[in-house]
């Protein structure tokens, strides 16, 4: 996506979506676009293909599978936790594409520099993510999306390294999402009874789990630390809602992250061995990609 098409204004009387005002005024389309080409020259670092940094203190994320649900997240996360997120300053949505305009926080992408940290940085990454990822797991779901599988709004579920790039759901009930996840087959089919992958998919599947807000992609990439391990930002809360307990281990599972990390996700989310055999089965049988 090019400045041009971020910078589209929209025409008269054409609906669009505006959250967090904060007296903060970057949509008109030409001073957006300036800010992203001047972003670009004196910044330089890329952070991705849906990011830029606009401003000293300012990010800018957009896209067309940007959502408001992420900047919900994000207010959500900041108000009920200590988590340090970066603070919303305007998100609009217009045309399709969605733009989210934040603070910009300092720190380096864990993902690039893990291999550099000492070991007791280390130690002081797990520390902390014990400490968010329970703060995050111990806010009690409001009564109607308890059960449910949803963003953070009750809106549908983003998930694009699990089930695809299109929204899906939201889900009243987990037996939805499971039945989804199964390509719609029922629990009761043959399938589920016999072989391996099947009986796991059935454990899994069977089970009642408690409904936790989940971050969606707990991995290195989506942390941002100082040199001595102390976090500055957990970024990327596009998966961020309503899930089955064990969302959030089995998403981590999902991701490629060093060996020493990866030991250590059972002790920062809990352990599901059953809920990943069951996921990984579904992957067998059915691919990653759900839709």
């Amino acid at each position: 996506m090019n400045t041009n098409q971020l910078a589209h204004e929209r025409s008269e009387g054409e609906e669009e979506t505006s959250l967090y005002d904060n007296g903060y005024n970057v949509r008109r389309p030409h001073f957006l676009k300036l800010r992203i080409w001047l972003g670009n020259i004196l910044f330089k670092r890329s952070h991705g293909p849906r990011t830029w940094r606009i401003g000293p203190n300012c990010f800018l994320k957009a896209g067309k599978h940007v959502d408001m649900s992420e900047a919900h997240a994000m207010r959500f996360v900041a108000e009920n936790t200590s988590i340090p997120v970066p603070k919303v300053l305007k998100a609009w949505s217009t045309d399709g594409i969605t733009f989210i305009v934040m603070d910009f926080v300092g720190g380096h992408d864990l993902w690039y520099c893990w291999s550099t940290l000492s070991v007791q940085a280390k130690e002081r990454v797990f520390a902390q993510l014990k400490q968010y990822i329970g703060e995050l797991r111990s806010i009690k779901p409001p009564d109607r999306y308890n059960g449910a599988v949803c963003s953070v709004d009750g809106k549908p579920i983003r998930d694009i390294g699990r089930i695809g790039l299109a929204p899906c759901g939201p889900f009243s009930t987990q037996d939805e999402l499971h039945t989804f996840l199964r390509g719609s087959y029922i629990l009761e089919s043959p399938l589920f009874s016999s072989g391996a992958d099947g009986e796991a998919i059935g454990v899994s599947h069977s089970q009642t789990y408690a409904t936790k807000f989940t971050h969606g992609d707990l991995a290195p990439r989506n942390v941002l630390v100082k040199k001595d391990g102390t976090i500055t930002a957990i970024v990327d809360w596009d998966c961020g809602g309503w899930f089955p307990e064990y969302w959030e281990f089995t998403k981590a599972k999902w991701s490629l992250t060093p060996a020493d990390w990866e030991a250590r996700i059972p002790d920062i989310t809990g352990e599901y061995p059953s809920q990943l055999a069951g996921e990984r089965a579904i992957y067998r049988l059915f691919g990653t990609m759900i839709n």
